[in-house]
C-alpha cells in the first residue's frame, strides 16, 4: 500500500466549502482514479490533514480524474486553500490499525 498525505491550509471562512468539495474529489478519485479512500483530520481552525491510500505508486502516479471532475470539484477545492502542501509519500510496512469492531 501507498500512502501520500497533504496539509491543506484554508482561506478564513472557507471550512465548509473545503471539507463539501474534499469530499467530492476524494469520492470521484475513488471512483474513478482507483485510490483505496482518504481520510481529512482538522489540525487547526484553518488547517487540515489529509492522508490518501492507494495500492501502490503507481497507480497514484497515473489516476486523473479531469474527465470526470464534471463540476470541477478540484479547482472549487484548491480556491478554498491559501496553500496545499504535500508532506510525505509512504510505503505501508505494517498495517496494525483496526478496523471498527462489527456489531450484530
Amino acid at each position: 500500500m501507498f500512502t501520500v498525505s497533504y496539509r491543506f491550509t484554508i482561506h478564513t471562512d472557507k471550512n465548509s466549502d473545503f471539507e463539501e468539495s474534499w469530499k467530492e474529489v476524494t469520492q470521484l478519485i475513488y471512483q474513478y482514479g482507483c485510490s483505496l479512500g482518504s481520510r481529512l483530520y482538522k489540525a487547526s481552525s484553518d488547517s487540515y490533514i489529509g492522508i490518501a491510500q492507494w495500492p501502490d505508486r503507481q497507480t497514484w502516479e497515473n489516476a486523473d480524474i479531469s474527465s470526470f471532475d464534471t463540476n470541477d470539484w478540484r479547482s472549487k477545492m484548491r480556491t478554498c486553500c491559501s496553500s496545499i502542501e504535500k508532506l510525505d509519500e509512504l510505503e505501508l510496512i505494517h498495517d496494525l490499525w483496526a478496523e471498527k469492531p462489527q456489531t450484530t
